[in-house]
C-alpha cells in the first residue's frame, strides 16, 4: 500500500490497527517477519520509513521527518510499536497525537540524549560518528557499525535493499539529538522492552547492554511504563511468539 506520504506500507491481516516501525538496516517486513501471527487478530501496518525497503529516500533519515509520517498514519486511533531508531521516531509521533495511541512499545530506542555523559554511552556516540566519518561504502559503514556495538562483522557486499537500507542508515540523523517530549507523553500507556545481552560476546554485553538499558530505565522511570526484558540481545521481537505474548496482553488490556 502506498501512503499519501509516498511511504510504503504493508498491511497484515484485519482488525485493530497496529502501526509497526523498523529502526535502522532494515524496513519493515524484515523486522517484524516474526509478529505475522498477531495478524490473526489485529492488523498490521509495517512502515517502511523513507529511504527503506519500498518506500523513496527523499533526503537525509531525520526522525522527525519519520515521527509525522508515523503520526500520520495513527489515524483516528493504533497501536503504535517501534524498535531502535524507529523507537524513538515512535517516541515523537506519539507525542505530536497522543490521544491517536491505543498504545506505545518501544524496543531499546537509542535516545541517548537522555543518558548523555555516561562514558559508556560517549564512546558508542564517538564510534557511530567515527563510522560515518571513515567508511569507504554502505557495506562498510555496516560492517563498522556492528563493530562499534562489539560484535565481529565480516566486510562484505551488500546488496538489494539491505544496501539501501545500509545507505540510508549512514547519512541518518544522529538519535543523540532527538529531544523526547515526556510532558506530551505522560498520559500514553507504555511499555518498554529490551534484551538481556546475556547470550552475546562479553564485549557486545558490556556495550550494548549497558547503552540500551540506560535509556530505558529513563524511560521507564520518566514514563511510569511497563518493562519488559527478553533472552536476546537488540532484536527481541525476532523471538517471535515469547515477544507476541507480551505484546498480545498489553495491546488486550487497554
Amino acid at each position: 500500500m502506498q501512503h499519501a506520504t509516498a511511504l510504503n506500507v504493508t498491511v497484515w491481516g484485519d482488525g485493530e490497527p497496529a502501526v509497526l516501525v523498523h529502526g535502522s538496516f532494515g524496513w519493515g517486513e524484515e523486522t517484524w517477519r516474526e509478529q505475522r501471527p498477531l495478524a490473526e487478530s489485529y492488523r498490521l501496518l509495517l512502515v517502511d520509513r523513507r529511504g527503506f525497503g519500498g518506500s523513496p529516500a527523499q533526503g537525509r533519515v531525520d526522525f522527525e521527518r519519520d515521527a509525522a509520517d508515523v503520526a500520520e498514519l495513527l489515524g483516528d486511533g493504533a497501536h503504535l510499536v517501534g524498535h531502535s531508531y524507529g523507537g524513538v521516531v515512535s517516541l515523537l509521533a506519539a507525542a505530536r497525537n497522543p490521544h491517536a495511541v491505543r498504545s506505545l512499545t518501544v524496543i531499546e530506542p537509542p535516545a541517548l540524549g537522555l543518558v548523555r555523559g555516561n562514558p559508556v554511552v560517549e564512546e558508542f556516540i564517538a564510534g557511530v560518528d567515527g563510522a560515518m566519518r571513515e567508511a569507504r561504502d554502505a557495506s562498510d559503514y555496516h560492517a563498522r557499525f556492528l563493530r562499534n556495538f562489539g560484535f565481529s562483522a565480516r566486510d562484505e557486499a551488500l546488496a538489494g535493499r539491505d544496501l539501501e537500507a545500509a545507505r540510508s542508515s549512514w547519512a541518518e540523523r544522529s538519535p543523540a539529538e532527538a529531544d523526547i517530549p515526556f510532558d506530551e507523553l505522560g498520559e500514553v500507556r507504555t511499555l518498554v522492552v529490551r534484551g538481556d545481552w546475556a547470550s552475546v560476546p562479553p564485549i557486545a554485553a558490556a556495550r550494548g547492554r549497558v547503552v540500551f538499558h540506560a535509556v530505558c530505565d529513563v524511560l521507564v522511570d520518566r514514563l511510569g511504563a511497563e518493562s519488559a526484558t527478553f533472552p536476546s540481545a537488540h532484536n527481541p521481537q525476532l523471538l517471535g511468539e515469547p515477544f507476541n505474548d507480551r505484546l498480545r496482553t498489553f495491546w488486550e488490556f487497554v
